[in-house]
């Protein structure tokens, strides 16, 4: 017996749960371009941006250790740290489950990012394509760290600033990695999607509603669609089963050869 996303086929869907996702998601960004509320959150952008771009001011250290979790390279060992929690979640898991639980993170991996390519590369860079000048552009006085460390190269603005993709990156392993784990990597995994998201806003080359509203509206609406929905079942016993299938393979493969010598 393993653990698994328990929905019977009547409650496969969670039809009100689902609506109300949209609902929210299209309500936070009509909200973010509406006249009457655009003003509310750009003094919130702006109070974020100068708060946190304002502590690099004076500080080479902490400026360094900003332009090293913004280098290119550093992806990689954010990456590093996400399979990390994938595998302690896995290793402190008991053995039968095991499967189940390697099932579900090669979900949330694929399903992630197949989001980031389609929502962030495609939808929002080619189709949509909203112009949004990130804060190091628009506003006078900011920290510009490619200036203070040109050593180093620093992505540190944007023309099309919304959505984040590292916004919707560490949106997305935080809520859905809390969806599978215990309470203890719950809180880890939500601290850590945090700092994710920090990089971006501190250098400039993101609004924090760029990561609130744009990535969040994504992260709600297709997880909504993961596990709203019989979706992230099937596929994560579609997964399973091809798990147990290698896993099982050279023990068919042993019975076969002294069922052939027999």
């Amino acid at each position: 017996m393993h653990e698994s996303i328990d929905i019977s086929p009547q409650k496969a869907w969670k039809l009100k749960t689902l609506l109300l996702l949209h609902i929210l998601a299209a309500l936070l960004i009509s909200t973010l371009f509406w006249p009457v509320t655009k003003g509310f959150w750009q003094a919130i952008d702006l109070f974020f941006f100068q708060t946190l771009n304002g502590s690099l001011e004076g500080r080479k250290y902490w400026q360094l250790f900003w332009a090293c979790a913004n280098h290119r390279n550093a992806d990689w060992v954010e990456d590093v740290c996400i399979l990390l929690f994938f595998i302690l979640h896995i290793r402190n898991t008991e053995k039968s489950l095991r499967p189940r639980k390697t099932a579900e993170l090669i979900f949330l991996i694929l399903y992630a990012a197949w989001i980031i390519f389609f929502m962030n590369r495609v939808i929002f860079k080619q189709v949509v394509s909203i112009p949004r000048e990130s804060p190091t552009l628009l506003v006078d006085g900011s920290i510009s760290l490619a200036k203070e460390i040109p050593w180093m190269k620093l992505k540190v603005d944007s023309s099309k600033s919304f959505p984040g993709d590292h916004g919707t990156t560490a949106l997305l392993f935080a809520a859905g990695f809390s969806y599978f784990s215990t309470k203890k990597f719950r809180i880890a995994a939500c601290l850590y999607g945090v700092f994710l998201c920090l990089p971006r806003m501190i250098v400039g080359a993101h609004w924090f509603t760029d990561v609130l509203i744009g990535s969040g509206s994504i992260a709600m609406v297709w997880l909504g669609w993961a596990f709203c929905s019989p979706f992230a079942r099937l596929c994560i016993d579609k997964i399973e089963s091809l798990l147990l299938l290698v896993k099982n393979l050279p023990k068919n493969l042993k019975v076969r050869r002294l069922n052939k010598t027999s």
